[in-house]
């Protein structure tokens, strides 16, 4: 399940965005990232110093790719100027891991190497170094904490509870559980309409498994839903990123109605079991989802 609301952008890029950013790993240069239009044929590769093996991507938000290495500590880098990076203190010695119960204590040492599944900010960290907040999802448990840059301390929501599977920012921060609830869990004021989009996925014999069916639904107000048939000029991006809806006015090229996804099925990627995989578009309209052309390799990849 993930949550999202429409969003304006306003860059003098807007019309070749969203970019899908690939990493590209290799022993002599580390890492590279390509950027490639979902919208467009176009590409662009960028050398990331930043970006060495032992880290893992948990978060695009606010222009910024959010990164944790198996220390546990995030850093924040703006993938295009790369000279805005921001690394922050570990999360471990504030929020231990609680290792899940259904896991065996031999396979615990692996699990406690990437602990934070989804990070979110509620601006640019370079807009004011001491004025932003970044919350994740956390532990084998998919609980819920944040970062004050203002104290500059990890703080957990631990009122909140766990499993939780999306977070985004809209005036606050908002997240949805695995059983498609949605809280309000930092209030920075009042925000838009919010969907909340369910992913459905079935057994595949080759691959383990695959996405067949999306349902989104407006959130009105004591809880109650509505289904969204048709989402009109709008376009969801779903996936590892922070999820939003953008205007096909605005992103050329991209198609009304349909869902962008990426797999974001972390624990696949933990295990070693097949991940990845299922990068696609999924239109509403016809109910029926195809492979996103310019990406169909099995490589963790973000918008």
């Amino acid at each position: 399940n993930q949550v999202f609301a429409k969003t304006m952008e306003d860059s003098k890029h807007a019309e070749d965005k969203p970019w899908l950013a690939i990493p590209r790993h290799n022993r002599e240069n580390g890492c590279s990232m390509r950027f490639q239009s979902v919208t467009s044929n176009n590409v662009y590769d960028y050398e990331l110093a930043a970006c060495t093996s032992g880290k893992t991507i948990c978060g695009s938000s606010s222009g910024f790719l959010i990164m944790v290495d198996e220390t546990s500590q995030i850093s924040m880098i703006d993938p295009l100027t790369k000279a805005r990076r921001f690394t922050l203190p570990t999360i471990l010695p504030s929020l231990p891991p609680k290792p899940s119960t259904d896991i065996e204590p031999s396979e615990r040492r692996l699990t406690h190497k990437y602990p934070v599944h989804k990070a979110v900010l509620s601006s640019p960290p370079d807009r004011n170094p001491y004025d932003y907040i970044l919350v994740v999802i956390h532990g084998e448990e998919r609980e819920l904490a944040y970062y004050s840059a203002l104290t500059q301390t990890w703080i957990e929501i631990q009122e909140a509870g766990r499993y939780y599977d999306d977070i985004i920012f809209r005036l606050g921060f908002y997240a949805v559980d695995e059983y498609g609830k949605v809280i309000l869990c930092l209030s920075c004021g009042h925000g838009d309409a919010l969907c909340v989009a369910i992913r459905f996925l079935k057994e595949n014999p080759n691959v383990g498994y695959e996405t067949y069916k999306f349902e989104v639904h407006l959130l009105e107000s004591y809880g109650k839903r509505m289904r969204v048939e048709d989402m009109g000029d709008w376009a969801v991006f779903l996936g590892q990123n922070e999820s939003m809806a953008l205007s096909i006015r605005v992103v050329k090229g991209a198609k009304s109605n349909c869902i962008y996804f990426t797999d974001d099925n972390f624990d696949a990627y933990k295990y070693g079991v097949v991940g990845g995989h299922h990068i696609g578009v999924y239109d509403t309209g016809e109910e029926s989802s195809k492979p996103l052309q310019c990406c169909q390799s099995d490589i963790q990849s973000i918008y």
